[in-house]
């Protein structure tokens, strides 16, 4: 793991340096950024005078127009994170935050290492694998925060897997910046009663909620609420971006485009994500093993999120690398692991190849393919023997 180590921050090292002369269309970090500035010079005024270069042009992001404005579609409490990297001049902060990704990306494949002893005894590079992985490069030039839900979400499965139901809840709570990936998750705890777990996630939650107020008031949260409420009138993102999401409602919307109303194929993708929820979680008791239940989860959550951009497609890593060392198990069939690696393969490969909005598609069909040969599994040899007693 050490060379693949190695192998992986050299590589990152040359691709920021490659993407600088691309960093004047200002990447969705440049925007964070200033949001985080913004918490700065609002809740925290006593450091900002204490340090008055704070208030120069560098710890700022300027463009022809002006300077950028704040993304303010993220939740308070993640600002905390964005209002400590703008404390760095912004040419620093991007490299910072890189760094900080990279740690994740590493803390991630830690957790998972001793889960997947199938692919760590025959696939010893699979870190770079990991770190190559075309949504995952997308967050880092981005400058996103998908790499930190991973993580998380590598903590939850982790956490779940050693038996700490209560740290895996409020881990999993940690993640709710990513409300509509995280929310499905938190259903399939309470459908498997696994109380503990809740009580952590409610834990995390009202930890969450007290420092938002904290940071921006009540006022502050009763209007990011409303900001949010108003999103289901109007969608946040550009029309006609939708064909980049890769997830039900990228499909729909890629297929349907021009040939019917934009209503109804938000009404169609509404009744189609219910009806694959109620399909996926209706099976989970046929399946024994953690492994199966938690990945099911996490494509589930892919697929019926209304809001799944290329960036936010880099937690599949933890669904694939889960069901790809299970289809290497001596007791799985072999179409099974022939289909879940070949789903491996394209999600991997083919977005290099295509066009993004064509990638972004294939890797919606591939997942969900997987997901649905996962919830179509015969019952594994455990369950029956349960069943029988």
């Amino acid at each position: 793991m050490t060379s693949s180590l190695v192998v992986v921050v050299a590589f990152h090292i040359s691709l920021f340096f490659a993407i600088q002369r691309f960093q004047t269309r200002r990447p969705d970090f440049a925007y964070l950024y200033q949001a985080g500035r913004a918490i700065d010079h609002q809740r925290f005024a006593g450091i900002v005078e204490l340090f008055p270069s704070l208030k120069s042009g560098e710890y700022s992001v300027e463009t022809s127009a002006g300077e950028l404005p704040a993304d303010t579609m993220h939740p308070p409490y993640e600002m905390l994170i964005y209002a400590a990297l703008a404390l760095f001049k912004f040419r620093i902060a991007v490299p910072v935050w890189w760094a900080c990704n990279l740690l994740l990306l590493t803390l991630t494949a830690f957790r998972l290492w001793p889960h997947i002893p199938n692919l760590r005894d025959k696939y010893p590079y699979l870190l770079i694998v990991i770190a190559t992985f075309f949504p995952v490069l997308v967050a880092f030039v981005q400058g996103q925060n998908s790499i930190l839900l991973l993580a998380l979400l590598a903590l939850c499965y982790d956490s779940l897997a050693r038996r700490q139901d209560l740290r895996g809840g409020f881990v999993l709570a940690l993640g709710m910046f990513k409300f509509v990936l995280v929310l499905p998750i938190a259903l399939w705890l309470v459908l498997e009663k696994r109380w503990k777990s809740l009580a952590g996630f409610a834990a995390g939650c009202l930890a969450l909620f007290i420092e938002s107020v904290w940071l921006v008031g009540i006022e502050g949260v009763e209007a990011y609420v409303h900001l949010i409420g108003g999103f289901g009138k109007a969608a946040p993102e550009r029309a006609g971006s939708e064909s980049l999401m890769p997830n039900l409602r990228g499909l729909v919307y890629t297929v349907g485009a021009g040939m019917t109303t934009q209503k109804f194929l938000t009404i169609l993708t509404l009744v189609v994500s219910i009806a694959l929820l109620i399909w996926v979680d209706s099976g989970l008791r046929r399946r024994a093993d953690l492994t199966s239940r938690f990945s099911l989860q996490i494509l589930l959550a892919a697929a019926i999120s209304y809001h799944f951009f290329p960036h936010d497609a880099a937690i599949l890593v933890l669904p694939l690398v889960l069901l790809a060392n299970q289809s290497l198990n001596e007791a799985s069939g072999g179409k099974f692991r022939i289909a879940v690696l070949a789903g491996c393969a394209c999600i991997y490969l083919i977005p290099f190849f295509v066009h993004l909005e064509l990638g972004m598609q294939t890797i919606a069909i591939a997942y969900l393919a997987l997901l649905i040969c996962e919830r179509i599994q015969p019952p594994d040899a455990t369950m029956k023997a349960v069943a029988l007693g």
